[in-house]
């Protein structure tokens, strides 16, 4: 009997978990949509405002006349077009952020609808009772310490689950980060030979070209570290512990790297120093791997420390 009792609570205490965990992922993440919303839509006008310039600048003015004549149209077009182009990359990011989030929402909202989670709660209130019930026939020092021990398990079980999700996560985020260097390793290695060494129109296009495949490398490596961050959260609601990343370098990167790109000489310097920005970024998702790797050992020391004194209460 007492091992049924203290097998039915694991099961629904792990069910609970699950359906919380699940219920916070979903409300962050329908926060961050909404978020996300709102910055496309800002952005789309924006968008479309230096879209609109572009063409306005194109049209036959007496204005547009006196620029061509005095050699300032070309230099204002090509302001105008590196605007339109850097408010492009921007929006492009923010809708692919939009279509990532929904995915997520999505995914939660189907997980939210596993049966084991329909009718937890009434489960878990019969089990209450039950339980009371029992402890109040059949309480016993031997006993109060045995389910001691089994709550703890139940907790330690949980957070070990949640570290090591956190640390696959870690995982997938650090290939991201790394995958996004190397194509800026090669952007870079474009840009010495099209900045000092005067590469010419193929060089620089096809600097351009490894600009634009990290733009979408830099995306994964957002969203990885997002769902990494998520993970974070659930083990310190567990672990009470603080593990942050800092995404502060990722952020300012696509603020500056993608403005005024297209028109501004300084590339390489901006390339290496995005370089500089997410590596700081990767040893910080590394250094927070390491702390989750002591973490783990921390929580099975204290697993096998339950098992001894467990079977010594049984066997005594």
């Amino acid at each position: 009997m007492r091992e049924g009792i203290h097998a039915r609570q694991m099961e629904l205490t792990m069910k609970r978990t699950d359906r919380n965990r699940v219920k916070r992922r979903l409300e962050g993440v329908e926060v961050q949509l909404r978020e996300a919303y709102k910055l496309r839509d800002e952005l789309h006008k924006l968008l479309t405002k230096e879209q609109q310039d572009v063409v306005k600048l194109g049209k036959f003015s007496f204005m547009n006349k006196i620029s061509e004549w005095t050699g300032k149209w070309d230099e204002k077009m090509e302001k105008e077009i590196s605007e339109a182009a850097g408010a492009e990359l921007k929006f492009n990011e923010a809708e692919k952020n939009v279509v990532d989030l929904e995915a997520e929402a999505k995914k939660f909202r189907a997980q939210m609808q596993n049966p084991d989670f329909a009718y937890i709660e009434e489960d878990w209130t019969a089990f209450l009772k039950e339980k009371e019930t029992w402890i109040r026939r059949y309480d016993s020092v031997a006993n109060g310490t045995l389910q001691k021990i089994a709550d703890e398990r139940v907790t330690l079980r949980s957070t070990l689950r949640e570290i090591e999700e956190a640390r696959d996560a870690g995982n997938l985020a650090s290939r991201a980060l790394e995958a996004a260097l190397d194509k800026l390793g090669s952007a870079e290695g474009m840009s010495v030979w099209d900045t000092f060494l005067g590469g010419g129109l193929i060089v620089s296009a096809l600097k351009y070209s490894e600009i634009n495949s990290s733009d979408d490398h830099v995306h994964r490596a957002q969203r990885a570290l997002r769902h990494f961050e998520a993970e974070l959260m659930d083990v310190q609601n567990i672990a009470s512990e603080s593990f942050t990343v800092n995404q502060n370098d990722i952020v300012a990167f696509t603020d500056i790297f993608f403005d005024n790109i297209f028109s501004d000489w300084m590339v390489h310097s901006r390339i290496t120093d995005a370089k500089s920005k997410l590596n700081a970024v990767l040893q910080d998702v590394r250094k927070v791997q390491e702390q989750l790797a002591r973490k783990r050992d921390e929580v099975n020391h204290e697993l096998e420390r339950l098992d001894i004194q467990q079977a010594e209460i049984i066997e005594s």
